[in-house]
């Protein structure tokens, strides 16, 4: 088996549903049983709910999910500031709120997602040693009571935060470990609704409750007190209690299912892989919950690396291709726990000053801060990871118009055949090839030389509505956009220069 995924997660379950769109062989393997059933990670973004599109698989998060519009903040019992997210940036994704689709939901939806492709994973496996014999990882550990060793070419990790995969390369995983017990439930809640998530500020921290699907059935977040910190035994009664008493609201909590309480931790690897070793999700970098960034970053990783790992395996691109997974996942990764870490510190820090920034700052001018729409759409971007660009990376080129290589495909409408279509959708339906060819208003015979096997050209049929549509995409009239497999761009350019493009696709993506 030339690729081997360990853990199940779901980072590693993303994975093996894009090499498994790509028709690469693999194998994936986790020492749990089966899916998880408890879940720290609660928000899908709509970056990642784009993903799920692509995969067919969107329509059953918005069936099983809660959309939530965006946050409340309490205090003293009583509102104190509100923000909406809904409506803030329509026209950026055709996901344009908070999704509540818990860890397990997302496990248990790209698991059967692989099993109705025939492809199994392998459960109550664990690797306890790794060795390197020239080009191949020899892995030896258990499945159930028996012995097994497997050999691959490359390894990717995805068994989380205590990886023993990291530990053995010697990558360091660099950072530090908040002071703050966290706690998690899974329970009910009689007294309160709300369609938005809801914070609950304190003078020496917060308590949250995310809005699940069924009715009364909340996610219970908060941040014990320092006199807490130190007491792991802690009767869950008590901390029910506690949270109560911060909330100051008359609520009864009952049928609580599971809970957990642990310390949190801000860590990230110093490079995403080594030789043919990766890193990806809480193996590469682990962040406090704030923003829900951690387990959507993680199955942005796995869509960065499935497309490179399949066209190299596939023998359509050189090696050298997948050592641009660091290159663009690190310093997403960077930003990412910096933003998180400030945005939690100040949330949670015990102090007269960070106090009055969650007691007063926050009631006073939050909401006169997203009063505009600017701002609510910033947030939006920066929450939902649509913001999230490669235009530093080596395998973009161009600009057109207000467009640049690197960034995301924007989202936008297309007339084609007297019907209107997302153009994600329109890349749907062309299959899962390499790179896609957007082409409007140049000659297009031209573009028949390149190699069916790599690209698939797509002529966007020109009429007055693409014309408007563009325009507000803030396209040019005339365009070439590659459309890598991840939706992002490679190349752009207003006018049609085969060459210059042939010869970049080449280079910078060491096409054979």
């Amino acid at each position: 088996m030339d690729i081997i995924i360990i853990g199940a997660g779901p980072t590693g379950l993303m994975l093996s549903n894009q090499l498994t769109r790509f028709g690469v062989d693999h194998l994936i393997l986790d020492q749990k049983s089966g899916p998880t059933d408890q879940s720290r990670a609660l928000v899908v973004h709509a970056r990642s709910l784009e993903i799920y599109d692509q995969l067919g698989l969107s329509e059953q998060v918005l069936v099983e999910g809660q959309k939530n519009d965006g946050i409340n903040f309490y205090k003293n019992g009583k509102i104190a500031a509100s923000v909406t997210l809904v409506g803030a940036d329509e026209k950026s994704s055709p996901f344009p709120y908070l999704m509540m689709y818990e860890q397990s939901k997302n496990e248990r939806l790209l698991y059967n997602n692989l099993l109705a492709q025939n492809r199994e994973v392998q459960w109550n496996t664990s690797i306890t040693t790794i060795d390197k014999k020239g080009d191949c990882y020899i892995l030896s550990g258990m499945h159930g009571e028996k012995e097994i060793s497997l050999a691959c070419k490359y390894l990717v990790a995805c068994d989380g935060g205590k990886s023993m995969v990291r530990e053995y390369s010697g990558v360091p995983f660099t950072g530090g470990s908040y002071l703050n017990v966290f706690f998690v439930a899974d329970t009910h809640v009689d007294g309160f609704s709300s369609d938005k998530l809801s914070i609950f500020l304190r003078k020496d921290g917060l308590n949250m409750l995310f809005a699940m699907k069924n009715k009364n059935h909340f996610r219970a977040l908060g941040i014990l007190p320092e006199q807490y910190y130190h007491q792991p035994d802690l009767p869950f009664e008590e901390i029910l209690e506690k949270m109560k008493t911060g909330m100051q609201m008359p609520l009864k909590f009952y049928d609580t299912n599971w809970h957990s309480i642990y310390r949190l931790h801000h860590k990230k690897v110093t490079a995403f892989s080594k030789d043919n070793l990766f890193f990806a999700g809480d193996a590469a970098h682990v962040h406090s919950p704030a923003g829900g960034q951690g387990m959507n970053t993680g199955l942005q990783d796995a869509y960065n690396l499935g497309w490179k790992l399949a066209l190299v395996q596939k023998g359509k691109a050189g090696r050298k291709l997948l050592d641009t997974y660091h290159e663009e996942r690190n310093p997403v990764a960077k930003d990412l726990l910096n933003t998180t870490d400030r945005i939690f510190s100040a949330m949670s820090t015990e102090g007269f000053w960070y106090a009055v920034f969650r007691m007063y700052f926050i009631p006073l001018f939050v909401p006169f801060i997203t009063s505009f729409k600017f701002v609510r759409k910033q947030v939006f971007l920066l929450l939902s990871q649509i913001g999230v660009n490669y235009k530093k990376s080596s395998l973009a080129k161009g600009k057109a118009g207000n467009v640049k290589a690197g960034m995301r495909l924007p989202y936008f409408q297309v007339a084609q055949n007297k019907t209107s279509i997302s153009v994600y959708q329109l890349l749907k339906e062309h299959g899962a090839e390499t790179f896609a060819v957007l082409t409007y208003q140049v000659e297009n015979e031209q573009f028949n030389t390149m190699p069916k096997t790599v690209f698939k050209v797509i002529p966007v049929e020109v009429n007055n509505e693409n014309d408007k549509a563009f325009k507000e995409a803030e396209l040019p009239p005339s365009f070439v956009i590659v459309v890598r497999p991840d939706n992002y761009i490679s190349y752009i350019s207003a006018t049609a220069d085969l060459r210059e493009l042939n010869d970049f696709m080449r280079s910078a993506y060491f096409l054979n």
